[in-house]
């Protein structure tokens, strides 16, 4: 359920940084307590153990151009979990498919823990290779277990990096709470000199009580304190579940859809959750 309205104007308050700035995370001690590596054959889905499924178009809050389906979401046999937005053949006799009703251009995948798995500070982090193209919007991402009791932006959201495609040199990390969504979240950019689709790259949070560091390949550009919500309430001591997914269009990048675009893909080669220094903890069912 991603219910935001985002507009290129709402990043103009994040600070942009480069990779080039040597800024590093402080020593700590960390202990692995949950991975996916995607090591299976070739075709096979994520673990039902630990994900599920979101399924369908509708345009999912933000007028996304892509229809979800189970079959957009495999590993591909050398070590990494492939998401693909595949453009949609063309419908013979208006019979659009999977009811699209219109909506949607791209089959594409989201996965979630939301019932499964969930988790609350350590860190948290995964390889990803980002798929680009104009419009094309991939995101590794968490909201607050209580969603359903609360709604959202009152359970909270973390976004660990979201690309705009047209731009994928641009990590995007963000916060969402009440009184700070949308447009209006809390944002930070790291600029990397090369493509984040050209190869692999990690993708961090550090999650403490009262303060979440986003990282890119270990370069620290953004972090998030209570202080920086005020007079709003920090929502972001609790549980959170996580989720992938390419959405394709939508508002988050204008609307500016290149439906030339065949094939996207975001390949996840692993997700890793530690503890740190002892803090950290993930909760089954």
């Amino acid at each position: 359920m991603r219910i935001r309205n985002f507009v290129a104007a709402g990043l103009m308050a994040g600070l942009v940084l480069t990779l080039a700035q040597p800024v590093t995370a402080a020593t700590a001690v960390k202990k692995l307590l949950w991975s996916q590596e995607f090591n299976e054959p070739a075709g096979t889905s994520p673990n039902p153990k630990f994900f599920k499924y979101d399924l369908g178009g509708g345009g999912w809050g933000n007028k996304e151009m892509q229809w979800y389906t189970e079959d957009a979401v495999k590993t591909n046999g050398t070590g990494q979990l492939v998401i693909s937005a595949t453009k949609i053949p063309p419908v013979q006799d208006g019979d659009l498919p999977y009811n699209c009703f219109g909506d949607c251009q791209y089959y594409s995948g989201r996965i979630n823990t939301q019932g499964k798995i969930r988790f609350k500070y350590g860190r948290l982090e995964a390889r990803i290779q980002m798929p680009s193209g104009g419009g094309v919007w991939p995101a590794f991402w968490l909201l607050g277990s209580n969603i359903v009791a609360k709604s959202w932006p009152t359970s909270g959201e973390i976004d660990v990096v979201e690309l705009r495609g047209r731009e994928p040199n641009r990590d995007i990390a963000t916060a969402h709470g009440p009184g700070y969504s949308g447009a209006n979240g809390k944002t930070n950019v790291i600029v990397s000199p090369t493509s984040l689709a050209d190869g692999f790259h990690t993708y961090a949070i550090d999650w403490a009580a009262n303060k979440i560091t986003w990282y890119l390949d270990g370069k620290v550009f953004h972090t998030l304190t209570p202080a920086m919500v005020k007079p709003n309430t920090y929502v972001f001591n609790q549980d959170f579940f996580m989720i992938l997914n390419v959405a394709m269009g939508g508002d988050f990048d204008g609307g500016l859809l290149d439906t030339s675009i065949d094939k996207a893909e975001m390949k996840i080669d692993y997700i890793r959750y530690y503890s740190i220094n002892g803090v950290g903890k993930v909760t089954t069912k």
